[in-house]
């Protein structure tokens, strides 16, 4: 069976570029491109994970700024993102490359899991999303009741399917034995 993204731990380009810019706002807030572009790459060059380095290049946006992106350091291909699989998975580079060199592949993609993906895990995402924008507070009247209304029908649907009531079974098995064990643990301290 191949591996899955969903396995491995992932390096996110997007998410340092995030962390490094709002520290350049906070500390140097009145700097030319020029020079956030310097310590940017300064703080990239300075970035590693054990012993692993690695190498970037950008583009620059429309808006302004740019878009950054790891090199694999294995085939040099552009990467917004670096995976490192398990350490149990011996047949696989331990170090992080990009997901054609770990020949990875996306859980919704695997035959396996295909229908419990569209059954359970999707209609899951959807109701967070939801709940999300219900949470923020600032919606009209008419607008809670439509994202109500889809959420209510969108768990229908969920319930109704194989796949979402033995995701249901399993959960409550692992809440059983989680609790289970919070007892004995009490228990034995007794």
């Amino acid at each position: 069976m191949k591996l899955l993204v969903e396995q491995c731990s992932v390096l996110d380009i997007s998410a340092l570029q995030r962390s490094i810019s709002k520290d350049i706002r906070e500390n140097y807030p009145d700097i030319t491109q020029e020079e956030k572009l310097e310590i940017i790459l300064h703080e990239l060059d300075m970035f590693r994970v054990g012993e692993q380095s690695f190498n970037y290049t950008h583009k620059e946006n429309f808006l302004g700024g740019y878009r950054w992106a790891f090199l694999c350091p294995k085939c040099n291909r552009e990467a917004r993102k670096l995976f490192l699989p398990p350490i149990e998975k011996s047949d696989h580079e331990h170090r992080y490359l990009c997901r054609i060199c770990h020949n990875l592949i996306n859980e919704s993609n695997c035959p396996q899991t295909r229908k419990m993906y569209t059954k359970v895990f999707r209609p899951l995402r959807k109701l967070q999303e939801i709940e999300s924008k219900l949470e923020k507070g600032y919606l009209q009247p008419s607008k809670v009741e439509a994202l109500l209304n889809e959420y209510d029908a969108i768990e229908a649907e969920m319930k109704k399917s194989v796949e979402y009531r033995l995701y249901s079974f399993r959960k409550r098995g692992e809440l059983r034995a989680k609790n289970d064990i919070g007892k004995n643990n009490v228990s034995k301290d007794s």
